[in-house]
């Protein structure tokens, strides 16, 4: 046994027993807690040696075991502790067993540091042929877009087909879907996107609450949020041990004003949707922030607008115990606005570049880019074109380096 594991167990050996009048004293509420999540999810989240790796150090370490004892006995219903390892609303004794189960150093995975750490390429319904190729950038390929199809929201879903849809006819279909793909099932811990768009998307869903609106009807509205917390509760089920994401969630108006009737509709129904309980699955939500418009459109200025309004609505969005989401927002390689010049066209490396940057200057770490498979078109694939964002970014660092050295 190392020095470092002796001194574990043995830092553990005393906590423990100065810890048990803290565990005890909240074994009620804890326990009154777990039985509320156990009745809500139907599943337990099961931790996975990265999910202990509390400071990314590439090991479940000493490091890790302290921010747990650090955080031991909080209640972390309301804000969520980094110390609360099996998601059960408080830091106690599982945690740090769960530590010590799990202490050592996680299997190698990409050690890339570069431009595209933190970035993500997403294909719908598969992982990337160019993986490995990806990871050699420093790019990751560990998300997997769930097509609606799968949970009964394909294009040609009617209302009448979403509403009338059984737990156990979704619970048939997503089944069967998950059957075919080899690299799905109870084991995998990646971050599934569900990709809900019809017959109703999560963008229109304040249409039904505004009585200004034409659609305005508060409980279509109810039933339709009832719909997508089944589907994505038997995600939950069938899938349990992976992070779920929701696509969409949420939309901005391209026109990117926070202000305007259009915005503040829309944010309306994501927060009405959010206190019903639409996101309380969800551990990650997935601002859709695709580039709209072309150099040439009246409106290509209004990109980095457009992409702060998502920003900032998906982040003042709770699920209805108040607890925050992590937040991976969605670019993509093309541009999809009916409406624009430029549809379909392959957006610049420079506004890919651009809204890379902003991400990042508003401190989110980690997002992905989307296309449907490993070829944007013809003449284009994912991996030729990473490699071109990764040449422009690395460009500007050099750049910003030199001035700062000089």
């Amino acid at each position: 046994m190392s020095r470092h594991m002796t001194a574990v167990f043995t830092a553990t050996a005393i906590l423990v027993p100065a810890l048990a009048t803290t565990a005890n004293a909240a074994s009620s509420v804890s326990a009154k807690k777990e039985s509320k999540k156990a009745t809500l999810s139907g599943s337990v989240f099961s931790p996975s040696q990265a999910d202990c790796d509390l400071d990314n150090s590439g090991a479940v370490d000493v490091n890790d075991m302290v921010k747990v004892i650090q955080e031991y006995g909080s209640d972390c219903s309301a804000e969520g502790c980094q110390g609360d390892i099996n998601r059960d609303g408080t830091v106690d004794l599982n945690d740090l067993l769960l530590m010590l189960s799990n202490y050592g150093v996680l299997p190698a995975g990409p050690t890339v540091e570069s431009s595209l750490t933190g970035v993500s390429v997403v294909l719908q319904s598969r992982f990337s042929n160019e993986a490995s190729s990806l990871e050699g950038m420093g790019a990751k390929n560990d998300c997997w877009m769930v097509q609606g199809g799968a949970v009964g929201m394909s294009n040609d879903t009617t209302e009448a087909d979403f509403f009338n849809a059984s737990r156990a006819q979704i619970e048939s279909t997503f089944g069967r879907y998950i059957s075919k793909k080899s690299e799905l099932g109870s084991t995998f811990t990646g971050l599934l996107v569900l990709d809900m768009e019809a017959p109703f998307h999560p963008r229109e869903l304040g249409n039904y609450i505004d009585p200004n609106s034409a659609e305005y009807n508060p409980l279509k509205f109810d039933a339709i949020v009832e719909g997508y917390k089944m589907r994505i509760d038997v995600v939950r089920e069938l899938v349990p041990n992976c992070k779920i994401g929701l696509y969409g969630f949420p939309t901005p108006h391209a026109h990117g004003k926070a202000d305007s009737a259009v915005e503040v509709r829309r944010t309306m129904g994501y927060e009405l949707a959010a206190a019903r309980g639409i996101l309380d699955q969800v551990d990650t939500i997935c601002p859709v922030l695709y580039q709209r418009f072309g150099a040439t459109d009246s409106h290509y200025h209004r990109i980095a607008d457009y992409m702060q309004v998502g920003v900032d609505t998906g982040r003042s969005l709770r699920r209805s115990n108040g607890t925050a989401l992590d937040v991976q927002p969605l670019l993509t390689f093309r541009i999809y606005n009916g409406s624009s010049a430029h549809n379909k066209e392959l957006v610049s490396i420079e506004d890919l570049a651009d809204q890379v940057d902003m991400l990042r200057n508003e401190g989110i770490e980690n997002f992905m880019i989307w296309n449907g498979k490993d070829q944007i078109d013809a003449t284009t694939s994912v991996i030729e074109r990473m490699s071109e964002l990764k040449d422009e970014l690395d460009s500007r660092q050099s750049t910003m380096m030199v001035a700062n050295a000089g």
